[in-house]
């Protein structure tokens, strides 16, 4: 849903959980490439 950030702190929370957010799936996609690449060297 598309929502309204209306005020400086919620800003910050919703900044700070993108970016976490960002990182936690860059680290899934990482780790299924090492296995899609590790089950492919076999």
């Amino acid at each position: 849903s598309d929502t309204a950030v209306s005020t400086t702190q919620m800003r910050r929370i919703v900044l700070l959980h993108s970016i976490v957010s960002f990182f936690f799936n860059t680290v899934i996609v990482a780790a299924a490439v090492n296995l899609a690449v590790s089950l492919g060297s076999r």
